[in-house]
């Protein structure tokens, strides 16, 4: 649903960001893959649709990855004010193979106040692996806040824990995004993204162009890691269209 990091024309981008904040999102402990594709935004309007789709590239040697490419295609919808909901199917292709569906997702964020400044939020996801009886839930805080004139951040702490596998754990990541807004078209930002042993940053573009009633909003980066236990590159990129 909207996030922040889809909707240059709005103040959705970040909150003022404390240095403990900043000290949390660090020393995160995950040890499954970390997913670079989205920060969401905890702003909800009422009768908002949005169709679109979400997509990443690996490479990663300390996963022993190459050219992994994983798609998410959504269909989101804001129920009230104060709550929106979202249906992903996720698909992933391995190098020399066709796609294949991998997961289901139901998403719900709950949103505490939104202001022209700032906005707060809570992030649910239940997801389902196709086929199998593999599950799991994430849950976790959005908030957001515009800073100074034309400066603003936005960051998502979240925690998952997998159900019907062998490896069930609590699994906590943290992403950032800070963005220069002045434009309400074209906004350059830096992202982070963090996990246990795993850490990425790097720039990416936010770009929003009016189509008569509807909204098409673009996003494009790449994260690169800052570790050498770290994936060694991430492309991510975003296209999405609200009715």
């Amino acid at each position: 649903m909207s996030r922040a990091t889809n909707n240059a024309g709005a103040p959705r981008h970040g909150f003022k960001l404390k240095l403990a904040f900043l000290v949390l999102l660090w020393p995160l402990t995950v040890k499954s893959e970390l997913a670079v594709d989205e920060i969401y935004s905890p702003r909800v309007t009422a009768g908002d649709l949005e169709i679109g789709v979400v997509g990443a590239l690996l490479d990663s040697e300390r996963a022993e990855i190459d050219n992994l490419r994983a798609d998410q295609w959504e269909v989101g919808y804001g129920l009230s004010e104060r709550l929106s909901a979202e249906l992903n199917f996720n698909a992933i292709k391995r190098p020399g193979r066709a796609y294949s569906l991998e997961e289901y997702e139901i998403e719900l964020i709950g949103n505490f106040f939104q202001d022209n400044k700032s906005a707060a939020g809570l992030f649910i996801e239940l997801s389902k692996e196709h086929g199998q009886k593999a599950g799991g839930v994430t849950l976790g805080s959005l908030y957001e806040r515009q800073l100074y004139a034309h400066y603003s951040i936005l960051t998502n702490l979240l925690v998952s824990r997998s159900f019907g596998e062998d490896d069930e754990q609590l699994e906590p990541t943290g992403s950032l995004q800070f963005a220069y807004t002045k434009s309400d078209t074209f906004q350059p930002g830096l992202e982070y993204y963090g996990a246990e042993n795993n850490h990425l940053m790097g720039p990416a573009i936010l770009a929003e162009f009016r189509m008569g009633s509807s909204i098409l909003e673009l996003q494009a980066g790449v994260a690169f890691g800052l570790t050498t236990d770290s994936d060694d590159m991430i492309y991510r990129w975003e296209l999405e269209i609200e009715l």
